[in-house]
């Protein structure tokens, strides 16, 4: 996978029916490895590691409605009385 402008972490890749997985910590399983996936592993590494942000205030994938319409948002930062504060979306890095 490309080099991003995040820190270097030891991601968990390994290889299931010919396709790449990575280890989603906050999800507690194994994801498919996408561009945008990897953006999504190595931000949430960082909040974590890097900024001390508690990973148990973190939600991927998350389910939401806007004007009606079901939407699903990448990452959910919430506090710890579990409002959210932060809606973060990735993309892939090219």
């Amino acid at each position: 996978m490309l080099s991003l402008n995040l820190p270097i972490f030891p991601a968990k890749v390994k290889e299931k029916d010919g396709k790449h997985i990575i280890f989603d910590p906050v999800r507690r399983k194994y994801v498919a490895l996408t561009p945008e996936e990897w953006v999504r592993q190595h931000f949430v590494n960082y909040l974590v590691t890097d900024k001390g942000y508690p990973k148990e205030l973190l939600a991927n994938e998350v389910p939401l409605k806007l004007n009606g319409t079901s939407k699903r948002c990448d990452t959910v930062a919430y506090n710890r009385f579990l409002t959210p504060l932060m809606i973060i979306e990735y993309k892939p890095p090219q």
